[in-house]
C-alpha cells in the first residue's frame, strides 16, 4: 500500500479504476454499462427502440420480396400489404401491452399513446397485423394464407431485431440472476419487488437469438412447404410459440390467466394452430 494512496485504492491501478469491478462495469466511471435510449441528432432526439422496429420492418420486407415474386406478387403489392399489416399490427401490439400492464397505465392514460417509449406486445401485433392483411386480401383477391406464408420468416426476423429495442429501453427482462448471462438494469427500471437486485436475465437477448435461429429453420423448410398454403405460417407458429413459452419461465412482468402466464396460453394455441396448418392435405392454392 502506498501511504499516499487513498484507502481502498490500488496504487498500480490508473486513477478512477477499480480492479475489482465486476464484468460489465465501466471501469472509468465505476458503473455498469447502461445502453442509451435515444440518439441526439442536432435538435432531434431519435428513440433507438423506434430505430430497431424500423430496421426490423425493412429486413422483413427484404426477406419476403424474393418469395413474393415466386407467386407473382409485385413489389408494389407487397409494399401495400406491408402498410395494411403494419399499422393495425402496431395498434394490436400496443393494445396487448396496455392490457397486460393495465395497472401501470390506469393512472396515466395519456402515456398509452407514447409508443416510442416502448411497450409493444408481439402477440397482439401478430393479431392486429393478420387483421390488416385479411382486409388487404379481401380487397385484392389474394390468398391470405399464401401472403402470410410469404411474410412469416421475415416477421420472425423483425421480432428478433425488435428485441434489441427492449434492451435499450431496459424492459421485458427476466428474473434476477448472478449467472454468467445477465444484464444490468438501473434502479428506475427495476420492478418494485426486485428493487435491490442489479442484474437480471437478458430475456430479450434469449428471444432474439432463438428467433434468428428460427428464421434459418423456416427458410430451410420453406422449399418443402411452400406448395401448401398456410404450411410455412404453421411452422412459424410452432417455432415462435415454443421459444416464447420457454422464455416466459424467466419473465416476471406478464399477466396471468387461470394461474398461468397469458403468453404461454396463447403460445399453446399457436402451436395447435400450427399443427393444424401443417397437417392439412390436398388443399389447392387460392387464386
Amino acid at each position: 500500500m502506498n501511504p499516499a494512496s487513498p484507502p481502498g485504492m490500488n496504487p498500480a491501478s490508473p486513477p478512477g479504476m477499480n480492479p475489482d469491478s465486476p464484468p460489465g462495469m465501466n471501469p472509468a466511471a465505476g458503473q455498469p454499462f447502461v445502453p442509451p435510449e435515444a440518439l441526439s441528432l442536432g435538435p432531434l432526439r431519435v428513440q433507438l427502440y423506434s430505430v430497431f422496429i424500423l430496421v426490423g420492418v425493412v429486413v422483413a420486407y427484404l426477406i419476403a420480396r424474393p418469395e413474393a415474386k415466386r407467386f407473382g406478387i409485385t413489389a408494389e403489392q407487397l409494399q401495400a400489404s406491408l402498410l395494411y399489416g403494419l399499422l393495425p399490427g402496431i395498434a394490436g401490439a400496443r393494445l396487448y401491452h396496455v392490457l397486460d400492464q393495465f395497472g401501470r397505465y390506469a393512472g396515466d392514460p395519456i402515456s398509452v399513446l407514447a409508443v416510442w417509449n416502448g411497450g409493444l406486445g408481439i402477440l397482439g401485433g401478430l393479431a392486429g397485423g393478420a387483421v390488416g392483411l385479411w382486409l388487404y386480401c379481401r380487397r385484392r383477391g389474394f390468398s391470405l394464407l399464401r401472403l402470410l406464408d410469404v411474410w412469416a420468416p421475415g416477421m420472425l426476423a423483425a421480432q428478433a431485431i425488435g428485441r434489441f429495442g427492449n434492451w435499450t429501453n431496459q424492459e421485458a427482462f427476466g428474473q434476477p440472476t448472478d449467472g454468467v448471462l445477465k444484464t444490468y438494469i438501473d434502479p428506475a427500471h427495476r420492478p418494485e419487488q426486485f428493487a435491490d437486485s442489479a442484474y437480471f436475465h437478458p430475456t430479450y437477448f434469449y428471444e432474439a437469438g432463438y428467433d434468428f435461429l428460427g428464421v434459418l429453420v423456416l427458410l430451410a423448410l420453406r422449399p418443402r412447404l411452400r406448395e401448401r398454403p398456410g404450411a410455412v405460417l404453421g411452422a412459424y407458429f410452432i417455432v415462435y410459440a415454443v421459444g416464447r413459452a420457454g422464455i416466459e419461465f424467466f419473465r416476471t412482468d406478464t399477466a396471468h390467466t387461470f394461474g398461468l402466464p397469458t403468453a404461454q396460453l396463447i403460445a399453446a394455441g399457436l402451436v395447435c394452430g400450427g399443427i393444424y396448418l401443417l397437417s392439412r392435405r390436398n388443399i389447392s392454392a387460392q387464386r
